[in-house]
C-alpha cells in the first residue's frame, strides 16, 4: 500500500507550475513517517528532508521523552515536529510552519488545485493505516484514520491559502491481552 501513497505523492509533485502545495509533504513526512523519530530519522538518512538538531532527551530512561524537531523539505517548506515518548505509545504533533511561508512572501506555497486535494485523500486512503472519516467544515476539513495501532487526525484549513497539521497517537508495542480472572470453586480454593 506504501506503492500507491508513493504514486499518489509522485502525481502532486508532478503538476505544473512552481508552487508547492503543502499537501504533498504533509502526506509524506507527518502522515507516512509521523509515526516514529525512527521513521523520520530514515527519512533524514535516505535524503528525503533535513533535519535542524535532531533533539535527543536528557534523561533517556524517564517517561515521556519530549521534544520538538524541525524538518525542511525539497519543496523548502519547512514543519515543526513536537513529539512525547513514552515506553508503548508516540504521540507527535506535526505543523507547517505557515507563518514562515507567509514572511518569505511565498503564499503561493499554500495554494493547492482541486487535483491535488482529491490526490492527497487518495494518498490517505491508499496508506493503509486504517479507515478514514472526513469531516467537512466551512472552514476547512478534518480527516481521523483509525487503525489497529494509529490513530491520527489530519486537519487542512482554509479555502485559498491552506494550513495542515497532523496529531497521531501510535501504539510501539501492541498491548497485552487482558487477562481475565476465573472465579475458583469451593474444591479448588487451598
Amino acid at each position: 500500500m506504501r506503492f500507491f501513497a508513493a504514486l499518489m505523492i509522485a502525481i502532486l509533485l508532478s503538476g505544473e507550475g512552481v508552487a508547492a502545495c503543502p499537501l504533498n509533504d504533509t502526506l509524506k513526512l507527518c502522515v507516512l513517517n509521523g509515526r516514529s523519530l525512527a521513521a523520520l530519522h530514515s527519512g533524514v538518512d535516505r535524503g528525503d528532508w533535513t533535519v535542524e538538531a535532531p533533539s535527543s532527551p536528557v534523561n533517556t530512561t524517564s517517561e515521556p521523552r519530549a521534544g520538538s524537531e524541525q524538518y525542511t523539505m525539497p519543496s523548502g517548506l519547512r514543519f515543526a515536529m513536537y513529539y512525547q515518548e513514552y515506553r508503548r505509545l508516540f504521540s507527535a504533533t506535526c505543523t507547517l510552519d505557515y507563518f514562515a511561508v507567509l514572511a518569505a512572501d511565498r503564499s503561493e506555497d499554500l495554494r493547492c488545485s482541486s487535483a491535488e486535494i482529491e490526490a492527497f485523500e487518495a494518498g490517505l486512503a491508499a496508506a493503509s493505516l486504517g479507515s478514514v472519516t472526513k469531516d467537512r467544515k466551512e472552514s476547512g476539513t478534518a480527516y481521523l484514520i483509525e487503525g489497529q495501532t494509529t490513530w491520527m487526525t489530519v486537519v487542512v484549513v482554509g479555502k485559498d491559502l491552506l494550513n495542515v497539521w497532523v496529531e497521531t497517537s501510535a501504539l510501539k508495542k501492541p498491548l497485552n491481552k487482558p487477562r481475565t480472572w476465573k472465579a475458583q470453586s469451593d474444591h479448588e480454593k487451598p
